[in-house]
């Protein structure tokens, strides 16, 4: 057979492979889009990590990986002129992981910030027991990744967990608010989002009572859990006037006319939520460490969510012309809340990129050690799912525990195949290789 012929037995060959890598490719954006829907939605969660997702989808090493091929580095040779080079840098950070990862977990947080903060108050027993189930199954994901075992991984992974089962116990008590809006002979005091214990009650009253210089005849609050119901001696010094949502009580200080001091939930300063963003952030990489829960716990965790709807909303609303929900009674302008995002954003950028390359160097140069305290972290972090649990139960229904069980079960049972795909994937990457 002469050489031309070879060529042209050749020919069609190329094509064939050039189809079943692009299929690959798409395949594995797909499975990356995916797991970043899961990490997104599990960011918002305070007690479950994104980075746990990350681990139990068998994508974590690969993030990390990514994140560490960032680097400004690039712009370098731009500004001497040289642009093929600066785009050859460029393009050798890892965007066929990053574009397809972050798109689902950016996605998942917007989408997901009403829907599952909503289940975690509405639902607290099934919600979090679900999550207990995720993470428990999920301490088996970076055990099983050590090459080797001994004594200093075991104390390494103690001293994780009872780091992680300390911090989760530090619960933050009562909101941080201020006044936004303080009406000429205002004695009632309002607050539109919803109380979720009796220090959030006094925290209204002493506040009020700094902004009037006297105590304020009565508070106006949305109770959807029923705070109040289970208050075993109920105020005495004010009257407290409780609606189940945000609109009712927003319906009834216009309908009412009268004079209002209204607060808010405190905004950290410009410096500050930059700072929370790269703790958020850098937390969120570790699985087991929550970035929502460093959020509730800097006070800052409803602010970014109100702010994320006060960037969003109103696009939307212009957009498909959805309908407005009540007037807000101290609106934050569109531009706060897409500075007070964007800071927060640039925070969790330079975390995200910083800590990233902190977690590569562990993997690379004490890959087991930061197994084992990978271990340590999410044993540790059941704490505060369990303690949800436990507490959600208090004068449950008699079939309270068996949701619990189905629950718990349900979020094993999504691990364990998550895990068993992992291994299969591997295994099929490890023979073509």
């Amino acid at each position: 057979m002469s050489a031309q012929e070879k060529d042209i037995s050749k020919g069609p060959v190329q094509p064939q492979r050039h189809r079943i890598g692009l299929r690959r490719r798409v395949i594995d954006s797909a499975g990356l889009f995916s797991r970043g829907l899961a990490m997104g939605a599990a960011d918002i969660v305070p007690g479950v990590s994104g980075g746990t997702i990350a681990l139990i989808s068998g994508v974590y090493e690969r993030l990390i990986d990514a994140l560490g091929s960032l680097s400004p580095a690039f712009l370098a040779p731009l500004f001497r002129g040289k642009v093929k080079e600066s785009a050859s840098r460029f393009f050798e950070m890892h965007w066929q992981v990053l574009i397809p990862l972050f798109a689902g977990v950016m996605i998942a947080v917007v989408a997901m910030s009403r829907v599952i903060p909503s289940l975690m108050e509405d639902h607290p027993g099934a919600t979090y027991a679900f999550f207990f189930g995720l993470i428990a199954a999920a301490v088996w994901a970076p055990f099983a990744r050590m090459k080797t075992r001994s004594a200093t991984h075991v104390v390494v992974a103690v001293v994780a967990a009872v780091g992680a089962w300390l911090f989760v116990g530090l619960q933050p008590q009562g909101v941080d608010l201020r006044v936004v809006r303080h009406d000429a002979g205002a004695i009632t005091v309002v607050y539109d989002a919803k109380i979720r214990s009796h220090a959030d009650i006094e925290a209204m009253r002493d506040v009020g009572v700094s902004a009037i210089g006297a105590m304020p005849t009565r508070l106006a609050v949305v109770d959807e859990k029923g705070v109040l119901d289970e208050l075993e001696a109920p105020f005495d010094e004010f009257e407290v006037i409780a609606f189940d949502d945000s609109d009712g009580l927003k319906e009834w200080a216009i309908e009412s006319g009268e004079p209002l001091v209204v607060l808010e939930a405190r905004r950290a300063s410009v410096p500050w939520i930059f700072v929370c963003g790269v703790i958020a952030i850098s937390a969120m990489i570790l699985p087991g460490i929550s970035g929502a829960f460093l959020l509730l716990f800097l006070g800052q965790y409803h602010a970014v969510l109100s702010s994320i709807h006060g960037v969003i909303d109103p696009v939307l609303a212009a957009v498909f012309g959805a309908e407005a929900a009540a007037p807000e009674m101290a609106p934050q302008s569109w531009l706060e809340n897409a500075t007070f995002l964007g800071v927060f954003n640039l925070g969790v950028l330079i975390g995200i990129v910083s800590f990233s390359r902190v977690v590569r160097w562990l993997l690379n140069h004490a890959h087991d050690a930061t197994m084992a305290a990978l271990t340590g972290l999410m044993i540790g972090a059941l704490r505060q799912p369990a303690g949800e649990v436990v507490q959600a139960g208090a004068g449950a229904a008699e079939n309270y525990w068996v949701v619990i069980g189905v629950s718990v079960a349900g979020g094993a049972a999504l691990v364990t195949a998550l895990n068993l795909l992992d291994s299969r994937l591997r295994s099929r990457r490890l023979s073509a290789s």
